[in-house]
């Protein structure tokens, strides 16, 4: 990593954070309640040993096959959750008004959701979703369910939350962030509601729009397609933006080669598949971001930024909405591609090493300290 291009981040934070509170954004659709747990793997004394990577504890369930097995969880938090949630909290912990539209409760918003930033105003369209989340050094395992969203069409959501609200709130809103595709039964239906009923009716102000589709292994091939072809719909309005972790990007190249009738190459780097990926759908920006790096590929170039390496981290689970809210909020200042995936990669590694999304100065406050160990 280029010292100098971290103080340039830390310049244009510094230079810029002050534009932020004027600046609105819209995040939708889904939400949770997170209990973040660890799996005990012994016990001596009173003291608990957890499994510390997912290729252990994995190791340790096969062998119960056939003979069945019991593992103790220690539930160490219950947190909000969701991408769309866990996204707008850390746009609203960095100065943004934002609107959070999802499940929260069905008559009255759920205590848990109350810690969310205070600048940020709730829609609620039903019940939240429970999540267990089994963190380890190497990553989480993200058991989840998705009863409460079977039946939240778009038909359902504008007949549930007043549509002219939603309109105007997307009309004020310099980005709109729709995530969480993968788990939500009629997220293409809703994507393409919006896109259809919302964006030709407001303002054409410069926007952006993120999409977050996570990880589609369960999903039909063909349904893969349906959502990424309404994804590119979003051209018309702003610069459209998909970001992938790395296994959802293994995962998405696999998917478009079954679609094109080809074979997957194995032996390509991350870069290459992404390449792939982006030469197959139509958004201006994929975006990549393994745990120890980030990757953004446009027509005009490939970009790729080491981390920094958080050592002992507080929390993995919302890692990467972090990320995603920190590139946003380059995108919307106008930085450039460097400085808002550096500010991704910061806002990510300040909320994992914390365990909690950073303000403005305390993103300021990690770069800072990311820059003073190189």
């Amino acid at each position: 990593m280029n010292k100098q291009l971290l103080q340039q981040t830390i310049d244009h934070l510094a230079a810029t954070q002050e534009k932020i509170n004027e600046i609105e954004t819209f995040v939708g659709l889904d939400g949770y309640i997170d209990l973040i747990q660890r799996a005990v793997k012994s016990e001596k004394n009173g003291v608990k040993e957890f499994f510390p990577t997912i290729a252990e504890i994995a190791a340790h369930i096969a062998k119960a096959s056939g003979v069945s097995a019991q593992i103790e969880l220690v539930t160490q938090e219950i947190k909000l959750g969701g991408n769309a949630p866990i996204m707008a909290h850390a746009l609203g912990s960095l100065g943004f008004t934002t609107s959070c539209i999802g499940n929260f409760g069905k008559t009255e918003i759920h205590p848990v959701f109350k810690n969310i930033s205070e600048r940020v105003t709730l829609l609620s369209v039903g019940e939240s979703a429970m999540t267990n989340a089994l963190e380890f050094h190497d990553g989480k395992l993200i058991l989840s369910e998705v009863g409460p969203f079977t039946h939240q069409d778009w038909t359902f959501i504008r007949s549930t939350v007043e549509f002219s609200a939603i309109t105007q709130r997307i009309e004020n809103s310099s980005l709109v962030a729709l995530v969480d595709w993968c788990n939500l039964p009629y997220a293409t239906d809703t994507w393409q509601g919006i896109l259809a009923d919302v964006l030709p009716k407001i303002n054409k102000k410069p926007r952006v729009f993120f999409f977050d589709i996570a990880d589609p292994s369960r999903r039909p091939d063909e349904d893969l397609k349906k959502a990424l072809d309404v994804v590119a719909g979003y051209n018309d309005y702003g610069k459209v933006i998909l970001g992938l972790n790395e296994n959802e990007t293994e995962k998405v190249y696999t998917a478009l080669n079954r679609l094109n009738n080809t074979n997957p190459d194995t032996s390509l780097s991350l870069i290459e598949k992404g390449k792939y990926i982006f030469n197959h759908i139509n958004v201006w920006n994929l975006l990549i971001h393994p745990t120890n790096r980030s990757i953004s590929i446009t027509k005009e170039k490939v970009v790729e930024l080491m981390g920094r390496f958080v050592k002992e981290p507080k929390i993995s689970t919302g890692g990467g909405d972090n990320f995603n809210a920190g590139f946003c909020l380059g995108q919307m200042l106008g930085f450039s591609m460097e400085e808002s995936m550096i500010a991704a990669m910061a806002n990510s590694g300040a909320y994992v090493q914390n365990g909690n999304s950073p303000s403005v100065a305390n993103l300021i406050n990690y770069i800072s300290q990311w820059q003073s160990e190189l």
